[in-house]
């Protein structure tokens, strides 16, 4: 049920920080020197795995790769994750082409592109399907190389100073480039094994419109990251430089990344539950990530550290009497993409099979649900970011293949859908009682109104036990934006169901 693996563009972004050779001197920015760095990736206590970046010049081209390899353990099953970035640069920083795989639990991902009359060509394959879509360039969006000469025109050492850049990330999409902060800390000291060294400490933030992602690192003299550091799901994540041979060196994975993200709730919730009231804060800073509003939830911020969230169950009565019609939501909640690949031949006919008998859109709906239910037989948490086709022929995985399986049927059978990411209550999960759950399921656009179906869980009515965080069709956000809402609050999210005398 809860939320994958460290995100691609994570990964990626730390390659990134960590492949800036960047002189001392501040050397012309048409200087070129070749990198090759070994990192070791620790998350909280425990070594994952581990990180290689190189950068060379070939036939006028700068070409950087950056591999990264760890494995993680998600309720005692370890899955292995595999990614790797290579992008292609003029020497004056111009992008030229990316090419890109992410193996998660055997599945992959892979991503190229290039550059052809002033716009990226992007083509996407995973599984079966492919897509190719074009987007205008944005001239000032850099990558690699491109963002080193950038960084190379800014004093690394001088504490006090934010400056912003454009990055384009293939996991968040090459439709724009993603802006980053820059914010420069000055010198310290970092610990590396047991040697403390000086070093330059600047914090990165990545942002989307979906949330961001902060990275503090500690660049040495040369401008080369030696330490990187975040928080995600609770968990410290840490990569530190090494030799190789330190760095390829396995251990055994001992976190559990998933149980890191239960949070343990104060009561029970009935299964009937018409409407609940929930109470989330954090310790410090402010709690951000939670802004969904709909029919079924409403906000109310109590102070930068505290929300309530009041949860209704779905009002069936008001949802039948509705009027709407599919047409009225964006052609990306009703057409296949390389998620919800809803135009695949297994897809149409396992929807057709689910939906056989139904009266009206209502009774498809509930069909359709129960049909992904019992479909997907392998309840597991081994899979990787998987397609809707992928868990057609596969019928294994979480809460992730139930809700985009689930939402591709939809779409097949005409049923605009798309997939939420939020928090559930579950009475038991893993020896736990009464917790919250990061989880994935599938609204549904009925008769003008989005409803949640919940396949995993087996809810096609689901009470007052969720709170929503986004709401996504997928079609230019992957699988890693549409969570990182989610992945922001893990750790960190306490919840406490209330009554509505004890409100703010």
């Amino acid at each position: 049920m809860p939320l994958r693996l460290i995100p691609q563009a994570l990964v990626l972004w730390i390659f990134l920080l960590q492949g800036f050779p960047v002189e001392a001197k501040q050397p012309k920015s048409e200087e070129f020197h070749p990198m090759d760095r070994w990192y070791e990736v620790y998350l909280g206590k425990s070594k994952v795995g581990f990180a290689h970046s190189t950068m060379k010049l070939k036939n006028g081209e700068v070409l950087s790769e950056s591999i990264f390899e760890m494995k993680i353990k998600r309720a005692g099953q370890v899955i292995e994750m595999k990614v790797s970035e290579r992008t292609r640069e003029t020497i004056g920083g111009a992008i030229l082409g990316f090419s890109g795989e992410m193996l998660m639990a055997g599945i992959p991902i892979v991503k190229e592109g290039w550059v052809e009359k002033g716009e990226i060509v992007v083509k996407e394959k995973q599984f079966f399907r492919e897509t190719t879509k074009r987007y205008p360039l944005d001239p000032k969006g850099k990558m690699t190389w491109g963002l080193l000469k950038f960084l190379r025109e800014r004093e690394f050492r001088k504490a006090g100073q934010t400056y912003e850049v454009l990055v384009y990330s293939p996991d968040f999409g090459m439709a724009k480039p993603t802006k980053a902060t820059v914010r420069t800390k000055g010198a310290g000291n970092v610990t590396l094994g047991n040697k403390e060294r000086i070093a330059f400490e600047t914090e990165i933030e990545l942002g989307t419109k979906l949330g961001s992602m902060k990275t503090t690192n500690w660049l040495d003299d040369q401008g080369i990251a030696v330490r990187t550091q975040m928080n995600m799901g609770g968990l410290d994540i840490d990569i530190r430089q090494s030799s190789q041979e330190e760095a390829q060196k396995e251990e055994t994975v001992r976190n559990d990344f998933l149980m890191n993200t239960v949070i343990s709730l104060n009561t029970s919730i009935p299964k009937n539950a018409k409407r609940s009231i929930f109470r989330l804060s954090v310790p410090k800073g402010k709690l951000t990530g939670i802004s969904y509003e709909g029919q079924t939830q409403k906000l109310t911020r109590i102070d930068e550290q505290t929300i309530e969230v009041e949860v209704l169950a779905e009002d069936w009565q008001a949802i039948r009497k509705g009027k709407g019609h599919p047409a009225q939501v964006d052609r990306e909640f009703r057409e296949p993409n390389i998620l919800i690949d809803s135009g695949d031949a297994l897809i149409k006919s396992l929807a057709q099979e689910a939906g056989k008998g139904a009266g009206n859109v209502f009774q498809m709906a509930e069909k359709l649900c129960r049909f992904v239910s019992h479909y997907v037989s392998n309840k597991n948490f081994s899979v990787g970011f998987a397609s809707a086709s992928e868990v057609a022929r596969k019928r294994e995985g979480d809460c992730t293949e139930h809700g985009i399986l689930l939402a591709a049927l939809g779409r097949a059978m005409g049923i605009p859908s798309r997939v939420v990411t939020g928090i559930v209550y579950v009475d038991e999960f893993k020896g736990g009682r009464n917790v919250m759950v990061y989880h994935m399921w599938t609204q549904f656009f009925l008769k003008g109104r989005w409803v949640n179906f919940d396949s995993a869980l087996g809810k096609v009515r689901c009470p007052a036990d969720r709170i929503t965080l986004v709401a996504s069709s997928l079609h230019e956000q992957s699988l890693t934006e549409s969570m990182l809402p989610a992945s922001e609050l893990m750790g960190k999210l306490s919840v406490k169901k209330i009554t509505p005398a004890q409100r703010h």
